[in-house]
């Protein structure tokens, strides 16, 4: 009897055990999840703040320099070439076939610089020959010759005369003063001036 008692106590106390493994008192924990190694971010030190570019002024506009004075200038012989019969036999090889001796040149000017200072210069820069005369009488120079063409060397009314902005002035070439813009060409007349249109200038300019 007493070994029949002792197998019902072993028998409860095994439900017991049985329940209780069956609802657990203990409150489930979450899990945390497993840390990777090396993920770890490596802490920073406080970065600098970045300075500030100063706001440079608005630097007020330069004012533009004026443009340099210029005029041009050319020496033209297109004259002979209608009167080659005329020509003297010994410059007949030193005349251009276009009757170009100086082709249009933009020459920067100087204050009070005449026509005669400007021919002179550009002669001098580009090594062409050039020979004049002064008139004393007239405060004047005479241009007498320009690329070894000469006054005379095509007919006795042959020689050299200059128009400005095709005008021919009345009074010789040293006393033109030479202004912004002018187109200043040389051109040798064979008659006095008809063939290049300044008839009425020729004896003016020997002066």
């Amino acid at each position: 009897m007493k070994k029949m008692m002792r197998l019902f106590a072993l028998l409860a106390c095994l439900l017991m055990l049985c329940a209780c493994a069956a609802n657990p008192s203990v409150p489930d924990v979450p899990s945390q999840p497993a840390e990777q190694p090396g993920t770890e971010e490596p802490a920073r030190p406080d970065e600098p703040a970045q300075p500030q570019e100063p706001v440079q002024p608005n630097e007020p506009a330069q004012p533009e320099e004026p443009a340099q004075p210029q005029a041009t200038l050319s020496v033209r012989c297109d004259t002979v070439l209608d009167n080659m019969d005329s020509l003297n036999e010994a410059v007949a090889g030193l005349i251009p076939s276009d009757g170009v001796i100086l082709a249009e040149t933009t020459l920067a000017l100087s204050g009070g610089e005449s026509v005669f200072d400007l021919l002179s210069r550009a002669a001098r820069d580009n090594k062409v020959h050039m020979e004049y005369s002064s008139t004393p009488i007239y405060q004047s120079a005479y241009i007498e010759g320009i690329g070894n063409l000469y006054e005379l060397d095509c007919g006795p009314l042959s020689g050299w005369m200059y128009r400005v902005n095709g005008e021919f002035p009345n009074y010789g070439c040293s006393k033109y003063a030479v202004q912004d813009g002018d187109v200043i060409e040389w051109v040798y007349t064979c008659d006095l001036g008809e063939d290049v249109g300044g008839a009425s200038s020729f004896e003016g300019q020997r002066e």
